[in-house]
């Protein structure tokens, strides 16, 4: 493999990383909006690398409470990343998955149509 075709390689890889995450924000987004806080896409999607990144730490070294203690330090970063209430924050976590319940229901709606 030539060193042009690495490079296009790892870029395509970096490219491909970063719309995914992007496209993982999307629903925490709506989210966000929904509840009337403002923020843009990017930050969203950085809170959400971020956010994984430390509750997946957390799943990892603590393992009997590790689920809990990850919630509640996924609400506290909404809450203190979003500018949100507790209750708004815990709302935006719920709304988190509707939208994406709402936007997995229409891809299979579209996918069953062709």
């Amino acid at each position: 493999m030539t060193s042009l075709e690495l490079s296009s390689v790892l870029l395509g890889n970096i490219l491909i990383f970063l719309i995914s995450f992007i496209v993982s924000a999307i629903p925490l987004y709506l989210a966000i909006k929904t509840l009337g806080s403002k923020t843009g896409l990017f930050k969203t999607a950085f809170i959400v690398i971020v956010s994984g990144l430390i509750v997946s730490a957390i799943r990892y070294y603590l393992n009997t409470w590790s689920g809990l203690i990850a919630f509640f330090i996924l609400i506290w970063i909404y809450h203190e990343s979003f500018r949100l209430g507790w209750i708004k924050a815990f709302l935006a976590w719920i709304l988190q998955f509707v939208f994406i319940f709402v936007i997995y229901f229409i891809i299979t709606l579209l996918s069953n149509l062709f």
